[in-house]
């Protein structure tokens, strides 16, 4: 039989248990809401950033219907006007995307993020210093994309992070960030962290065995000179053609876009008339072929060496395949933890791409890419795309640690090896120094290296799940 006193120890263990499993519960609870608002405002970000995008090419594509007709009418100085339109609105116009971003995240519940401004704050700083500090010349590694460019963009970007930033732009693109360097790859220190010896295999494995200290590194790329047409925040990844629209279009394409986007009617005698058409002095905007190509070819992810498995559902329409212009948004917030007395950090990125589509001269529907790149007023809508199908991911990113650690930490390692001990990915520098890390790799790849299944998508240091998820 139990006596008193254990009847009453028993009893209070008892109610401990069930404080402590209800406090698990209510923290099961708060992180699978907190997760849930998290994703609703970074999909809404998102979808706001690119759907802006979307305005934005159509407004340009506009503008190249307008230089068209303005062109057969010989009418140079108008020429000159649009072309300076859309060198504004490629530069500056995303920068607006990403003040609706923040909008539709607040809307949802989200609060300004101090990492997301400081990013931004210190780049409006690189800015005035480093952009416009050249001549704007040609040989200027920052050319300017039209006279006093660098200083609007200053500006435009400091108003936006004035009030702070409840989202951050995930995919910037630096004009200076380069890749092609395993030191410039988030992967790379997520892979030394965990040990993830598979990864070595398929990726570093030479470096696994060959790279030991910060001396044996070969230099970080160094890019000698830029396009500077597009804003580095949501890049609506455009080109700004000089020489004759004739050398873009054939005459027949020129009167049918005409007819189909300027209600207009020319003829063969129209355009023999103009002398601008012929001009080789003329800025067209054209998609970048570097960036809108196809997107997915059947199944896997165009231009992956290794032909992974997508997992998409059904086939994609061909009119639908191509990618550029999109944009990736994060968002964090804190889930409070009362069984441990602690809070986890949680984040969200999403993707978001405006889509189009054309009609060919067969009478079919067409990527927008379709005529000869050149750019046209077709996009209709926005939808959510995989994050592994947006570039910029891996360089520049609203990650207040990365930005940091590739923008500051890295050339200091270079020369003297690991040194802060209060950046995540630094850290990963101290153990990848030891001998004892490399002779670990090394004898576990010998025996089991048969064993690695090559992944299809990469994890995420905060948000959990693959990249090939929102």
């Amino acid at each position: 039989m139990m006596r008193k006193g254990q009847v009453a120890l028993y009893l209070i263990m008892t109610l401990v248990a069930i404080t402590l499993l209800v406090l698990l519960n209510a923290d099961t609870f708060l992180a699978v809401r907190t997760k849930n608002r998290l994703q609703n405002s970074g999909d809404a970000a998102a979808l706001a950033a690119a759907r802006h995008q979307g305005v934005l090419l159509n407004e340009i594509g506009r503008l190249n219907i307008q230089h068209i007709l303005s062109a057969v009418r010989n009418e140079a100085e108008r020429c000159d006007q649009i072309s300076l339109e859309q060198r504004k609105l490629a530069l500056l116009g995303p920068v607006q995307a990403l003040k609706e971003s923040d909008h539709a995240a607040r809307k949802n519940g989200e609060e300004p993020n101090a990492h997301f401004a400081k990013i931004l704050n210190d780049h409006v700083e690189d800015i005035r210093l480093t952009y416009a500090g050249g001549n704007g010349g040609e040989g200027d590694p920052y050319p300017e994309s039209y006279p006093g460019a660098w200083t609007d963009y200053a500006s435009a970007i400091r108003d936006v992070v004035s009030g702070g930033l409840a989202c951050g732009p995930d995919n910037i693109e630096f004009y200076d960030a380069l890749g092609g360097h395993l030191l410039l790859q988030r992967e790379f220190y997520f892979a030394i962290a965990s040990k993830n010896w598979c990864w070595f295999h398929f990726y570093a494995e030479n470096a696994l065995k060959t790279i030991l200290n910060h001396t044996q590194w070969g230099p970080l790329p160094v890019r000698s000179e830029n396009s500077t047409i597009n804003s580095e925040i949501f890049s609506l990844h455009l080109s700004a053609y000089e020489g004759a629209l004739l050398d873009i279009l054939q005459p027949e394409q020129i009167i049918d876009l005409a007819q189909t986007y300027g209600d207009t009617e020319l003829t063969m005698e129209d355009l023999a008339a103009s002398t601008m058409l012929t001009n080789t002095t003329q800025v067209w905007f054209l998609y970048d072929r570097g960036s809108w190509r196809r997107w997915f070819d059947e199944f896997h992810l165009a231009d992956d060496e290794y032909g992974l498995n997508f997992p998409l559902r059904g086939e994609i329409k061909e009119e639908y395949n191509v990618r550029g212009g999109a944009a990736i948004c994060r968002v964090e917030r804190t889930s409070p933890s009362f069984a441990l007395d602690t809070e986890a950090e949680l984040t969200w990125s999403a993707a978001a791409k405006p889509m189009g589509t054309l009609t060919d001269e067969a009478g079919m529907l067409a990527p927008v890419t379709a005529y000869s790149n050149f750019v046209l007023p077709t996009f209709q809508a926005v939808r959510l795309v995989p994050l592994d199908s947006v570039g910029g991911r891996n360089l520049a990113t609203a990650d207040y640690g990365w930005v940091t650690h590739i923008r500051h930490h890295l050339g200091p390692y270079l020369e003297k090896g690991p040194h802060n001990l209060n950046c995540y990915y630094c850290l990963q520098l101290f153990t990848w120094e030891k001998q004892s890390f490399h002779d670990e790799g090394v004898r576990w790849l010998r025996f089991y290296a048969d064993t690695c299944v090559r992944p299809t998508g990469g994890g995420h240091i905060n948000g959990g799940g693959t990249s090939h998820g929102h």
